[in-house]
């Protein structure tokens, strides 16, 4: 058998043809028939020299470039053992020297297909008169970004690490380049990648979708400035603003919203001025993300920072749900009232599953660790448009001793002080910011006692110094979801912590701050190559949870799994070392690399490959990464 290269519709095809003879009227003639239809050379040809030559090569070796002729080599006798033998010259430095070149690499390259980046890029470029390698220097930095986070030109300058050239740009100003189509295109790129995600094995769990608001800060000391049109109306504000930095800096910062579904893999990001406050920013996230993806019917889940009436509105009106937490501690006196309540006053659901006894309007654990409650209600919201709806929802109250004693810890110097405040009132004078609202400020003439505008005198509200004392260990939800029960909101809920631990990739892991890019549109590049990358980590840490049969859905699972430093330091250490006559020795897999080819189904055990054998497990990568 043999490999054939034919003209189909004027396109070069692959075949497999078998050559025979026959004998016509005595005269034995040559002819072939045709075994297998490969495809068109295009697209498996790997855009090195001579690729007809050493896929023919590769076949008659009994190791085709191609894996899925592998089938057609089991007639053929398994080839005896063989011994190689490698000779150095020591005067050659380069045979003498090890210089390790990475193919963990190929695990992401298979991803970056996978996800459809590849096919976006490529569709942008041809649409363009772009000439430079496009997909390659995007690879380049988002390969960098997971493996090794450096600045932009910091990875242009590692881009020979690898075993094959990922890119065959030779300009570092093409980088730059580079980043504006990303950002060009970084709403096409999410929508594909969601899409591929969606209808591949791995699927969107989209029965709820978490979201969270982060900042990232920039090492700069002003503020971007807005962009006005004549008439001095702002039409494009200024990226990089000071706000409440997460991190409690005073640099300007750039907001980000995320999406993540309930398999916690990213679904959508975007961007907001510093100065925006988490609640104004979640409408338009929604409107540009999941308000267009056809999920169909989604729960939002978020925290506090992020409840509010309008946000509510749009959720509903979307035909969306919620399960928003809600400030025991904000809340008006009603809720509080019925928060402390031992008269179990108000509509209540009671007898949800509560595993011990009810006590006070309260279902207690057996072990009275834990505490839960809710009610239904009705009430009015405005919209965004000042537009009013009257709601149902549920109100579900919980008091957790783990909470309690968190809030104990954490409030245990501000105790102190009131505690010193009570015996020594003159303390008032250096008072933290925190007690200014248990303060009663009453303007005090001397001689009469009288209330007079005179001198003002300090004193402590002790009723309300007490309130925020008792609800120490209450948490309050308030979610559209009334049918369901307690403890699955309560559950749904804490699944958040999924979302805190994507920023905490992207901040340590991925090192997306400090940012060293300027323009909006790089920024805004620089955040969609932390997403992509983000996106990979998650894919891989759902693969090796699936192969190690652990639940997906676990809040703590993927660190049960395999972490996100693990996965780098995994994929950095394969590696393989050229030695003379084209061989290569590849490094011995760890533990965590090996339980990755395992979660991906990749047979990585070659002894000395040539350069076509390393290309051939490439390709078997590129086949194991399908999502």
């Amino acid at each position: 058998m043999y490999i054939a290269c034919t003209k189909n519709h004027g396109t070069d095809y692959l075949q497999v043809h078998e050559a025979y003879s026959i004998k016509e009227n005595g005269v034995t003639r040559n002819r072939s028939r045709l075994v297998k239809n490969i495809g068109p050379l295009s697209r498996f040809d790997d855009g090195e020299p001579d690729y007809l030559k050493r896929l023919r090569q590769s076949f008659r070796d009994g190791q085709p470039l191609i894996a899925s002729l592998s089938e057609l080599l089991e007639t053929r006798p398994t080839p005896a053992p063989k011994r190689i033998t490698v000779s150095f010259d020591l005067k050659n430095d380069i045979d003498c020297a090890s210089n390790p070149k990475n193919i963990g690499y190929f695990l992401l390259d298979g991803l970056y297909d996978s996800l459809g980046i590849y096919e976006c890029l490529n569709h942008y470029k041809s649409q363009t008169k772009i000439e430079y390698d496009l997909n390659g220097l995007v690879k380049l930095l988002l390969f960098g970004r997971v493996m090794n986070p450096d600045s932009k030109i910091g990875t242009w300058c590692e881009r020979n690490r690898y075993v094959f050239d990922v890119t065959s740009s030779e300009s570092a100003a093409e980088v730059y380049r580079a980043l504006d189509c990303l950002n060009a295109t970084a709403d096409t790129i999410q929508k594909r990648m969601n899409t591929k995600i969606t209808k591949g094995d791995i699927g969107r769990n989209t029965e709820v979708c978490y979201y969270d608001v982060t900042n990232y800060y920039f090492e700069i000391g002003e503020n971007d400035a807005d962009v006005s049109d004549d008439t001095g109306k702002v039409i494009q504000a200024g990226l990089r603003k000071k706000g409440v930095s997460k991190e409690k800096r005073g640099e300007p910062i750039v907001q980000m919203g995320l999406f993540i579904d309930d398999n916690g893999l990213p679904i959508a990001y975007q961007l907001f001025p510093g100065n925006n406050i988490d609640q104004t920013i979640l409408r338009p996230a929604l409107k540009k993300s999941i308000d267009t993806l056809n999920f169909g019917r989604v729960i939002i889940v978020a925290d506090g920072g992020l409840n509010s009436d309008k946000n509510i509105a749009h959720i509903l009106k979307s035909g969306n749900g919620y399960i928003l937490s809600k400030s025991t501690k904000k809340s008006d006196k009603t809720v509080k009232r019925w928060i402390l309540d031992n008269k179990e006053e108000g509509r209540r659901e009671g007898g949800e599953g509560g595993e011990g006894e009810e006590e006070n309007g309260y279902r207690w654990n057996k072990i009275r660790t834990f505490k839960i409650k809710s009610m239904i209600r009705e009430r009015t919201v405005k919209d965004e448009f000042g537009k009013k709806s009257l709601i149902k929802e549920k109100l579900i109250c919980y008091w957790s001793k783990k909470h309690y004693d968190k809030e104990v810890h954490e409030n245990a110097k501000f105790v102190e002080y009131l505690e010193a405040v009570i015996d020594n009132p003159d303390k008032l004078k250096d008072k933290p910011k925190k007690i200014e609202k248990f303060l009663v400020k009453e303007s005090i003439d001397k001689k009469t006692g009288e209330v007079i505008d005179t001198k003002t005198q300090l004193s402590l509200d002790m009723d309300k110094i007490q309130d925020y004392m008792d609800l120490l260990g209450f948490y309050t939800i308030m979610t559209s979801e009334t049918e369901k029960s307690d403890e699955e909101i309560i559950s749904k809920y804490h699944g958040l912590s999924r979302i805190e631990d994507s920023f905490r990739i992207t901040k340590s892991d991925l090192e997306s701050r400090p940012v060293f890019v300027r323009t909006p549109e790089h920024i805004n590049a620089h955040f969609l190559l932390c997403f992509m990358a983000l996106s990979m980590i998650r894919v891989i840490q759902y693969k090796v949870l699936k192969h190690q049969g652990k639940d997906t859905l676990s809040i703590d699972g993927w660190e049960s799994g395999l972490s996100a430093e693990r996965i780098q330091k995994a994929i950095n250490s394969f590696n393989a070392d050229p030695l003379p006559s084209s061989y290569y020795r590849l490094t011995k897999s760890n533990a965590d690399l090996q339980l990755i080819l395992n979660a991906f189904g990749v047979n990585a055990a070659l002894r000395l490959p040539t350069a076509t054998e390393l290309r051939q497990l490439k390709y078997s990568f590129d086949k194991a990464s399908a999502i």
